[in-house]
């Protein structure tokens, strides 16, 4: 072998050596970066007013809206952000802006400056915006996101209105009521007791009532409003208050069908939106899970996640074995028309195209019933509202056929 044969060997394996050193360092030196710009983030304090921003949905839906305008326009990310900071009043809105603007000038991505702000943005958003950037499809996912925030407020907007008209029916009632019994009911007493008449059991019944919300009305007012207060952190905080009115909820015949039917839709809609956008199926569990306010659900969904880790089938989890066989065991928070959708996206291999399919079906379920409730509650309401005013009036009418029967 000549010098210069042996010169090139050495020079190859020389070469080979280094690359094959070079390409852990590479590895180091990603996962350095990563670690630094994590670390930097966390060291980044925000200020006082950032940290508790209110950003409203509607705040949050016009932001999307404009990026995903600005976006479509072909605009940079950078000049987008400005071109919004630019249009917004709020100074507090305007300091977040900027905020993200630096994050990204600092070669963060938009996903990441958004999970500096987890209070602003859900993980679900964050989620999507984060899988966009990485396929470079960031112009879909957040018309997609827009156009899903716009149907969620409509749909929210409905409940509201099917809510309305009972609650001022209720509220009408208690103040109707109570005026009764504090300006009305006293006076009547009085002249009762002038006449010296024995009374019905339902008038004095009436009478005491009437006797204890104006003499004690203080204590009254404070049970009240204490008891109420005690009911809603009990149900509304406390994780075993939460998990018991959620299944008396469950129990309430159209409530708790319409409940159910909520929260399959709104995980169906987070799946769909995430799993179109790319991300992992157990990812996109654990992100709804998280989006899921209903702790039954968010216990099921986590049994989904750990399921499919193991290498289980969506719709076995959810109860259905085996469709051709007609083997399945109905699971009490999933129906079985549920199961049987995820099977087939499962044997297409488009189990997304059939979360969107459920979301659409219990949409259009929800709507329905809402409609129906509207027009049964009304008269319902007007009745319970004329029998409880109807029976005070009986009440004090009632000693009158008695003192025309004595004098007769």
């Amino acid at each position: 072998m000549s010098d210069s044969d042996e010169s090139k060997g050495l020079l190859s394996q020389a070469l080979a050596q280094e690359s094959v050193v070079s390409q852990p360092m590479m590895m180091d030196e990603q996962m350095q970066v990563k670690m630094q710009r994590q670390a930097e983030k966390e060291a980044v304090k925000l200020p006082f007013a950032l940290r508790h921003l209110h950003f409203s949905s509607k705040a949050r839906l016009v932001f999307y809206d404009q990026l995903s305008t600005l976006v479509s326009s072909d605009v940079p990310l950078i000049d987008a952000l400005s071109l919004i900071q630019a249009q917004e009043r709020n100074k507090t809105i305007k300091k977040l802006y900027a905020q993200m603007i630096h994050d990204v000038n600092a070669g963060l991505s938009l996903a990441e400056a958004m999970e500096r702000f987890p209070h602003v943005f859900p993980p679900m958003q964050s989620a999507l915006v984060e899988a966009a950037e990485a396929s470079g499809n960031l112009r879909d996912v957040l018309t997609d996101l827009v156009k899903e925030m716009e149907d969620s407020q409509e749909f929210y907007r409905k409940i509201t209105g099917a809510m309305v008209y009972p609650l001022i029916l209720v509220f009408l009632s208690v103040f109707l009521v109570t005026g009764m019994m504090i300006f009305v009911i006293p006076k009547i007493a009085e002249m009762y007791d002038q006449a010296n008449v024995d009374l019905p059991a339902l008038t004095q019944v009436v009478i005491n009532i009437s006797d204890f919300v104006v003499t004690q009305w203080p204590i009254l007012l404070i049970s009240i409003v204490g008891g109420l207060a005690m009911l809603y952190l009990f149900f509304s905080r406390v994780t075993m208050g939460r998990w018991v009115g959620e299944s008396i909820l469950n129990v309430i015949p159209m409530a708790g069908r319409i409940a159910k039917e909520k929260h399959l839709m709104m995980m169906a809609s987070n799946m769909a939106m995430l799993l179109k956008s790319g991300v992992l199926i157990t990812e996109a569990f654990e992100i709804t899970k998280k989006t899921i306010d209903n702790l039954h659900y968010q216990k099921a969904i986590e049994s989904l996640r750990e399921g499919v880790v193991m290498g289980q089938e969506v719709s076995q989890l959810m109860g259905l074995e085996d469709l051709k066989a007609q083997k399945f065991k109905e699971h009490p928070l999933f129906p079985l028309q549920v199961a049987q959708l995820i099977h087939i996206g499962e044997r297409t291999g488009n189990i997304g195209l059939m979360f969107a399919k459920i979301k659409a079906n219990y949409h259009k379920s929800i709507s329905y019933s809402l409609k129906n409730i509207s027009t049964l509650i009304e008269p319902v309401m007007i009745f319970v509202v004329a029998a409880l005013v109807g029976s005070i009036l009986m009440a004090v009418m009632l000693p009158f056929f008695y003192i025309g029967s004595t004098v007769g």
